[in-house]
C-alpha cells in the first residue's frame, strides 16, 4: 500500500486557494441575494406584493442560499486538520470536567442538579462538535454538488437580471 505524503507548505497552499474560491462563491450569493431584494422591491413598487411576488421573491433567494450552505460545509472541511490537532488536547480536559462534575454531582443536593446538568452540557456539546466533522461531507455528495453548480449558475442569472432591472429603474 502506498502512502500519501503531503507538506504543511503544500496543505496551507491548498487551504489559501479553497478559502478563495468559498470567498468569490460568497460574494456571487450576497451579489445574488441583493439583486434578488431589489426585484422583490421592484416588484413591490410597481402594483403591490402579492403572493406569486412573493414565491418569486423565494425561488430567487434559493440559489444564493444553496451557495451559502455548500461554502459553510468546504470550510468545515478545510478546518478539519486543525480539529483534529486539538482533539487530544481537548479530551483531556474534557475528562478532567466530567470528573469534576461526578464528584459534584457525588456531593451536590437535588436543587443543584440543573447546574450540574448545564455544566455536563458544555461538555458533551465539543464532543458533539468532533462527531459533527461527518455533516461536511454532504455537500460533496453528486446530487449536491450538481445542485450547487446550478444555482452558482442560476446567481450569475439573477445579478444579471438585477442589472437589468437597475438600469431600466434609472432610464424608465
Amino acid at each position: 500500500m502506498a502512502r500519501l505524503t503531503v507538506s504543511t507548505a503544500q496543505l496551507a497552499s491548498l487551504e489559501r486557494t479553497i478559502r478563495g474560491f468559498v470567498r468569490v462563491l460568497r460574494r456571487l450569493a450576497v451579489a445574488a441575494a441583493a439583486f434578488a431584494a431589489l426585484i422583490a422591491l421592484l416588484l413591490w413598487h410597481s402594483g403591490g406584493f402579492d403572493g406569486a411576488d412573493a414565491v418569486l421573491t423565494l425561488l430567487l433567494l434559493t440559489p444564493p442560499a444553496i451557495v451559502f450552505f455548500f461554502t459553510r460545509g468546504v470550510l468545515e472541511l478545510v478546518s478539519l486538520p486543525a480539529r483534529l490537532q486539538r482533539v487530544p488536547a481537548e479530551s483531556q480536559e474534557q475528562i478532567a470536567e466530567l470528573g469534576r462534575i461526578a464528584g459534584d454531582a457525588r456531593a451536590a443536593k437535588a436543587r443543584n442538579a440543573p447546574f450540574l446538568l448545564w455544566r455536563l452540557r458544555g461538555t458533551t456539546g465539543s464532543l458533539r462538535d468532533v462527531a459533527g466533522i461527518a455533516f461536511s461531507y454532504r455537500v460533496f455528495t453528486p446530487a449536491f454538488l450538481t445542485a450547487t453548480a446550478l444555482s452558482a449558475l442560476a446567481c450569475v442569472a439573477i445579478v444579471g437580471a438585477g442589472l437589468i432591472a437597475l438600469v431600466v429603474v434609472v432610464l424608465g
